[in-house]
């Protein structure tokens, strides 16, 4: 196999395994699925044709809802995990800003007390998820 064909199917996989924890089941899935991705790329020349053919295949529906799949069986895991991450961030925050009052805790009152304030608590909150969303398109494409 061409080794830029390769490299497009792995990093297509680890897409999904170094974004989400999968578990078993979604593990079986993920291996079919690249299986017979892998038998598309054997049979192409070069990453072009290969890009070319993946995309025209049915595999590439079958990666997407794969993907989507995965991401919104483990949505609630990471929910979980960044809600106890959070907290314990913020506990920590909370430690330090008693003991040494710094510009970033100065900055951190004075968002509270925007977020306090109807309608921009919202809009802080859609500002984060948006950069959040873009960061994970970002990692996404490389």
């Amino acid at each position: 196999m061409d080794k830029l064909i390769k490299q497009s199917i792995d990093s297509r996989r680890d897409a999904i395994k170094n974004s989400f924890e999968v578990d078993a089941g979604a593990q079986k899935k993920i291996d079919a699925l690249f299986d017979e991705i892998k038998k598309l790329g054997e049979k192409c020349k070069d990453a072009g044709e290969f890009e070319t053919e993946f995309a025209k295949s049915p595999l590439n529906q079958k990666y997407l809802d794969l993907f989507t799949e995965i991401a919104t069986s483990s949505a609630m895991k990471t929910a979980v995990k960044g809600a106890a991450i959070g907290a314990l961030e913020s506990a920590a925050e909370n430690a330090i800003r008693k003991v040494v009052p710094t510009r970033a805790a100065v900055n951190q009152k004075a968002t509270d007390a925007l977020r306090s304030v109807p309608g921009v608590g919202d809009a802080i909150d859609i500002g984060q998820k948006a950069s959040y969303l873009g960061h994970l398109g970002n990692r996404l494409k490389r």
